[in-house]
């Protein structure tokens, strides 16, 4: 016969109690057991850490959502602007077009996130007469620059270089270079007397400038730099690198400030970390994720009716036609191999908008991270020493003019620039200009084209008009 015991029993309990101790105790190992795989399947596989890291960093995340709709009267007011002064610019910018210093121009302000001026005015192609549109698109010029620096520092920010590292590491061709010491000619060959540098070259010099490199900008050595440009477009900057590092450097790395072509070989620098074509990787990793459907290195047949035309003064009181907003532009139906870092994109000033603004807000954009903080924190504090005065062509002696990875940055509350401290900002020299005032959360662009050697009064005055209209 059989017993059964009452589940409350004293045998029956101390078996259940060491029946549930068992049980807690397997599920512990289990646990441990199942972590420990899965930290080693990540640890010893880098293909899934990058793929892990990619997951996170475009992970959707809550934020402000950031619209390209324009603000209505009552929030412009409300964002501290006037008006009358923004109005007042425009007619500037008419007066300007009337009187054939430009075809036309589009003008973008924003504050807070919210676009608060976004006007349109001439005519993107005088030769067609095709009206100037706010989605038209401009050769962008220098102001690719910080998008090709970004590119670079995502690579600092996966760990795979630093800025203090020696490009050299990268590109065995900059492993042994020379500095200048004197030049002459004989029968127009140029002989070059040199020293070996004392100093690196390291990728903190190519994003700042510092390098020493020659450039149409300065080097005293416009002749050599002249050879090796004049083509390049045909080749590719794999090959322009290689160029670029048998030039002597005009000073010792870090050593001096000269507007130069560094961010070529920063684009390179990423092409051999990366292992994907420097436009791929920007592709990829900056204009896929904003969303910055309008910006490309090369452009199509497609794009024609909304290219703007380059032009330059005639010196006739007119303008003459540098490249055609059309598909005869060598934009479109030229050599695209040559993808510069330096001065190859083109885009639009919605684009370029989100770009900025996504720099204002330390690497996120409509939920979107694309960097973080720490690493858009290098791109909007001075990375060159305080001696040396990071401009093209000096307006005084204050040395206020520092650069950042990526940008010009004003170092202090002095001189006549009505900007703060802090605010960064570049332009290109086919004429398009801008600045983040990263105090008061403001982005002002104008977009036009034609030579920067060629300034207008609107271009000179642009952010004395944008900081009068800034009445908070």
């Amino acid at each position: 016969m059989k017993v059964y015991h009452h589940a409350h029993s004293p045998e029956n309990r101390k078996e259940y109690l060491l029946e549930s101790w068992l049980n807690k105790i397997c599920l512990i190992i289990l646990f441990i057991t199942s972590f420990q795989s899965i930290y080693s399947q990540t640890s010893n596989n880098p293909a899934s850490n990058s793929n892990q890291l990619e997951n996170t960093r475009n992970k959707k995340t809550e934020s402000k959502r950031i619209t390209l709709d324009v603000a209505k009267p009552s929030e412009i007011k409300d964002l501290g602007f006037d008006q009358q002064v923004l109005d007042d610019f425009e007619n500037e910018v008419s007066k300007s077009i009337q009187q054939k210093e430009i075809a036309g121009a589009v003008t973008l302000i924003a504050r807070k996130g919210k676009i608060v001026h976004f006007e349109a005015q001439g005519e993107s192609q005088m030769e067609t007469h095709i009206p100037m549109k706010k989605e038209a698109i401009f050769r962008l010029a220098s102001m690719t620059k910080p998008i090709a620096t970004l590119a670079l520092l995502l690579l600092m920010e996966d760990g795979k270089c630093s800025p203090n590292e020696p490009i050299s590491k990268y590109l065995p061709e900059f492993s042994s270079q020379q500095v200048l010491i004197s030049k002459d000619s004989v029968d127009g060959i140029w002989m070059y007397k040199t020293r070996e540098a004392t100093k690196p070259l390291l990728i903190r010099h190519v994003l700042t400038h510092t390098t020493g490199q020659p450039s149409a900008y300065g080097g005293n050595m416009p002749e050599a730099y002249a050879v090796i440009t004049k083509n390049a477009y045909l080749s590719n900057i794999e090959n322009y690198v290689k160029q670029l590092a048998r030039l002597p450097l005009t000073h010792e790395p870090g050593e001096g400030w000269i507007y130069g072509p560094g961010l070529l070989v920063a684009g390179r620098i990423v092409e051999v970390i990366s292992g994907m074509p420097f436009q791929d990787f920007v592709q990829k990793r900056i204009l896929d994720p904003l969303e910055m459907k309008d910006t490309h290195f090369y452009l199509e047949a497609k794009d024609a009716p909304r290219f703007t035309s380059y032009y330059q003064p005639d010196g006739k009181g007119g303008l003459s036609l540098i490249d055609p907003g059309s598909e005869k532009s060598i934009r479109i139906r030229g050599s695209k191999t040559y993808y510069s870092g330096s001065g190859g994109l083109h885009s639009t000033a919605t684009d370029y908008f989100k770009f900025s603004q996504m720099v204002i807000q330390d690497g996120e954009f409509n939920g979107v991270r694309i960097a973080k903080p720490t690493t858009i924190a290098m791109m909007k504090t001075d990375q060159t020493p305080l001696h040396l005065e990071a401009a093209i062509t000096p307006t005084d002696d204050l040395k206020n003019n520092g650069f950042t990875f990526g940008y010009a940055i004003k170092r202090k509350e002095i001189g006549a620039d009505p900007r703060p401290a802090g605010t960064i900002y570049w332009s290109g020299a086919t004429g398009p200009i801008f600045f983040i005032d990263l105090k008061h959360d403001l982005i002002a662009m104008i977009l036009y084209q034609r030579p920067s050697t060629h300034p207008t009064k609107i271009r000179t005055d642009f952010k004395s008009w944008v900081m009068k209209s800034l009445k908070e």
